[in-house]
């Protein structure tokens, strides 16, 4: 195959034959799929970085109409999680690839090396959360995963499939039982609702009675305070009635915008003071969100990846026809789960205690399928094209774009804190949803020709080359010799 090229450590490449042995090679389609799903989750990201806050998408979810809703509900339907799972599956595949490659003489065990890998990996992925402030990082996930994953690279084919299957099943499986934790939460707070309401009527008819008996003022209100102490919630209780009353407020539209005002004093601040406001939620992604959520999301597809790999998916082995069902078949049925779950969440958004009266399922129930779907369907429209050689110009700039996959990560969250955040040019939540739109698009321009640029004198991207001097304990010669 043509586009398949040389590389042992996704340096400088050289064109192989049709019928060299590609084990060692690294793979065209794969760069250009990396390449298209690290720019695509910025359209994502950029909410969080540029303040698009969950009150005004509260708004939109009840708005239902304007280019303002189309635009976030597109972003949506096409997007929201898509793109990393795409990134996702192409990680599985690299896996694969990389454990293929034999063990080099004088140098640690290929399997060492890639544990290295992903040690630092994770290492890279604190900085990002910690340092450079980006609490929607993923690298640490990554990491992590990567070594969960790493004893399924010698699985076949069908079972690293059957795997990812059960996997999604599963985190399906995890969105009910989310759920099922709502209906939960509601009853508690019903229960203690009446508790409440029990109190108000034994207080009032005990001081009724203290009343009759003629005591004095004084000691009616010792009384009446005696027993409102008595009668009052115990911290457990109080505990389940703000944890439904903070849900049902998640949910609502805020006329005032009081915590959007709060969220921007925070992030106009300095570098100290951003910090303090991001830190939570940072350390929340890295780990409760990862082990709640992002071990079924991410390890659904990788594992799916990895299979895809072995199938030779990536190697452009199928036909023309299987790719075009595939890719018909993955994004119709996606956006058509897609469209189910934004219509299942507007009614959540507008009386959640009566939808969960009246649905049995959660908006999010099939979320897994229709990210698995549809990524499926990208990944294949994307070969498609690629063996059309259709925009040949434009696949070789994602390609580029994906082969400092890593760096071009970091690049993102550098720019996107810097102009943004308080130490910075201070825009959080100053521009409209499509203004940060294009603010993405110049991202993707400056990213894009960058790579083509910096693949012309160098072998590997800054970061990446840093990665492979830390993994390997030397500093390795970066540019190349004909530059």
């Amino acid at each position: 195959m043509s586009n398949i090229t040389v590389d042992t450590e996704q340096g400088s490449s050289t064109p192989l034959p049709d019928n060299t042995n590609t084990i060692f090679a690294r793979l065209f389609s794969l760069d250009v799929i990396r390449g298209v799903a690290l720019l695509g989750i910025l359209i994502i990201s950029i909410w969080e970085f540029g303040g698009f806050s969950s009150n005004e998408q509260n708004r939109l979810h009840l708005l239902r109409k304007g280019s303002d809703f189309y635009w976030f509900t597109s972003a949506l339907l096409l997007f929201e999680g898509k793109m990393r799972a795409l990134f996702s599956l192409v990680f599985g595949a690299g896996i694969v690839l990389y454990m293929q490659k034999p063990n080099q003489p004088g140098l640690p065990s290929t399997q060492e090396l890639y544990i290295r890998r992903q040690m630092w990996l994770m290492a890279f992925g604190v900085v990002n959360a910690f340092v450079l402030l980006w609490p929607g990082d993923i690298l640490f996930q990554y990491g992590v995963m990567g070594i969960l994953l790493f004893p399924f690279f010698r699985m076949s084919k069908k079972g690293l499939l059957i795997a990812a299957i059960v996997v999604t099943l599963i985190y399906c499986g995890k969105m009910y039982w989310f759920y099922a934790d709502d209906h939960k939460a509601y009853k508690k707070f019903k229960a203690i609702e009446l508790i409440e309401q029990k109190n108000k009527k034994d207080s009032a008819a005990q001081h009724i009675k203290d009343s009759l008996s003629g005591m004095s003022k004084a000691e009616l209100a010792k009384s009446d305070s005696l027993f409102k102490e008595k009668t009052k919630l115990n911290r457990i209780q109080e505990g389940d009635k703000a944890r439904w009353e903070g849900l049902a407020k998640g949910l609502k539209y805020d006329t005032t915008k009081g915590p959007e005002k709060g969220e921007k004093t925070a992030m106009w601040g300095n570098y100290k003071k951003v910090w303090q406001h991001l830190y939570q939620r940072a350390q929340g992604k890295e780990a409760a969100w990862l082990y709640r959520i992002g071990i079924w999301d991410i390890g659904s597809m990788m594992l799916l990846g990895m299979a895809l790999f072995g199938f030779g998916f990536f190697n452009n082995r199928f036909s023309t026809g299987t790719y075009v069902l595939l890719a018909i078949i993955g994004i119709a049925a996606g956006i058509f789960l897609g469209w189910l779950r934004l219509d299942l969440q507007h009614s959540k958004h507008v009386d959640y205690i009566k939808y969960l009266s009246n649905k049995a399922v959660s908006p999010m129930q099939f979320f897994p399928l229709e990210r698995l779907l549809m990524a499926l369907g990208y990944a294949s429209l994307l070969m498609l094209l690629i063996r059309i050689k259709l925009l040949h110009w434009l696949w070789e700039a994602l390609a580029a774009t994906g082969r400092l996959a890593f760096t071009n990560y970091l690049m993102q969250t550098i720019l996107c804190t810097l102009f943004f955040y308080g130490y910075g040019f201070g825009y959080f939540g100053r521009l409209s949803q499509t203004q940060l739109y294009f603010f993405v698009a110049e991202i993707w321009i400056i990213q894009m020709v960058f790579s083509v640029f910096w693949l012309r004198f160098y072998q590997y991207g800054p970061v990446e080359w840093l990665w492979r001097c830390l993994v390997y304990r030397k500093r390795f010669s970066n540019k190349k010799e004909n530059a």
